[in-house]
């Protein structure tokens, strides 16, 4: 008569398991019909000993077994991560976003997608360095970008500080400010010397949907005048979400 082939058999063949493999698609429910139709299809003349099949009703109790392990490991897993994640809320992390970019931020909120676990981070403007050859000296530079609201007539501005060339690898006398807010009108930059004190000099303009700028000019080119007027500072920061396995340094809160 057709029997069941030997699961541990099965198990035990030279074939890969894998995301293709018919086996690993297999149910318990599935493994149930299979011996129902075994009974319902045996030879009257010659039917499957009581042994056998407690032998296939154990191997399939296994199988069984086996799934509600994963299971429960994979909720323990869960539990972990999450409580792994909600212990880095106020946390300044470094991380890779969706699109492979190197991003920190500071975590604001927790979620669980598809089973794993997300950080929405706030990620503030920043200077960075680049790779083409320009007039800034090394030192350490404040940077302020100011606008204009139409309305109002009020300035606004938000501050990049301590700007320090000695943090990058790659400096060659060029920077690029990062993640500067769209704005209702035009932005002003403007940037104090290598020392980091004094007056803080016009060193460019950008369209108002502009959200980076390239610096790359000497000290002695800023001979405006410094900036003088009020001006209503404001905190902004994007929303950036990363996974929790693509945290790769974290910066625990300070108290």
């Amino acid at each position: 008569m057709t029997q069941i082939s030997n699961l541990n058999t099965a198990a035990s063949s030279d074939q890969t398991f894998g995301s293709n493999n018919t086996l690993n698609d297999l149910q318990l429910d599935d493994f149930l019909n299979l011996i129902i139709a075994e009974l319902q299809n045996q030879d009257p003349l010659n039917p499957l000993e009581n042994d056998e099949l407690i032998a296939q009703i154990s191997q399939i109790r296994e199988v069984g077994a086996t799934e509600e392990l994963t299971q429960t490991l994979d909720s323990v897993l869960l539990g972990q991560n999450i409580a792994s994640a909600t212990n880095l809320i106020g946390a300044d992390v470094v991380a890779l976003d969706n699109t492979g970019q190197r991003v920190t931020g500071n975590v604001r909120v927790v979620t669980v997608n598809n089973g794993q676990p997300s950080l929405d981070l706030a990620i503030a403007p920043s200077a960075t360095a680049t790779t083409a050859t320009g007039e800034i000296q090394p030192g350490t530079y404040d940077y302020e970008v100011v606008w204009q609201d139409p309305n109002t007539r009020e300035d606004f501005g938000l501050e990049i500080l301590d700007v320090n060339t000695n943090s990058f690898e790659d400096f060659a006398g060029t920077l690029q400010l990062n993640r500067l807010p769209p704005t209702p009108t035009q932005k002003q930059i403007y940037r104090t010397d290598r020392s980091g004190e004094g007056g803080r000099r016009l060193v460019g303009t950008i369209p108002a949907t502009a959200t980076e700028f390239t610096d790359n000019s000497a000290d002695s080119a800023l001979t405006g005048d410094p900036l003088n007027s009020l001006v209503n500072l404001v905190n902004f920061a994007d929303r950036v979400t990363v996974s929790l396995s693509d945290v790769g340094e974290i910066r625990p809160p300070t108290n």
